[in-house]
């Protein structure tokens, strides 16, 4: 019989990526490492040989899987942004994109979960969420230098409150009114990013 090849490389990024699909769809708690590896088709043995235990593959998820997508997906594009009709189409892009079980969903499941009882994982996720706050915070900077960003601003207080916005519509991702909550919540995402327009 022909020994399997060994490719960790592989192994850990099926790993990573059944673990972020179970946290995004169950949630960090409700998420097994008996399922995680089932759905991977490994053995717990390979599990254990990347990550020390549940608390490690979460932290490993959130620290590359998420910090990349919400750099890849916001931070990055936004980098990209010359003015606010610009921004308004790209967070109407993203919000049409949403699903209940994307890693923002996983994201925001895991800071409820796990944000106020364990402060290792807390640190992990709020990295990722000043990676996010970051990104948008030196957009409005950059809006306000160029002109297209009313000069009253401020971005390092709308940067919160924008990604908390996100988070909050990536929650009614998960309700039987998800629909309405898209539409209700694209109009509303495009009457606040107009009060940000210089005038």
């Amino acid at each position: 019989m022909e020994k399997r090849k060994r490719q960790p490389v592989v192994t850990r990024r099926r790993i990573l990526e059944v673990a972020g699909e179970e946290f995004s769809k169950s949630g960090y708690a409700a998420s097994g490492l008996g399922g995680i590896v089932e759905t991977a088709g490994l053995t717990k043995g390979a599990l254990f040989h990347h990550f020390a235990d549940k608390r490690s593959l979460g932290l490993a998820w959130v620290n590359e899987v998420v910090a990349d997508g919400i750099r890849g997906r916001w931070v990055e594009p936004m980098a990209e942004l010359g003015s606010l009709d610009g921004l308004k189409a790209f967070c109407r892009v993203r919000l049409t994109e949403m699903t209940a079980n994307d890693e923002l969903a996983g994201l925001v499941l895991m800071a409820a979960e796990m944000g106020s009882v364990d402060a290792v994982m807390a640190a992990g996720l709020e990295e990722v969420f000043e990676i996010w706050r970051g990104g948008f915070a030196e957009l409005l900077e950059r809006g306000k230098l160029a002109g297209w960003i009313h000069r009253s601003i401020q971005p390092a207080v709308e940067a919160p409150f924008f990604v908390s916005m996100i988070c909050g519509f990536s929650v009614g991702m998960r309700l039987p009114s998800a629909d309405a909550t898209r539409r209700m919540g694209l109009m509303a995402l495009d009457g606040y990013l107009e009060t940000l327009r210089a005038v």
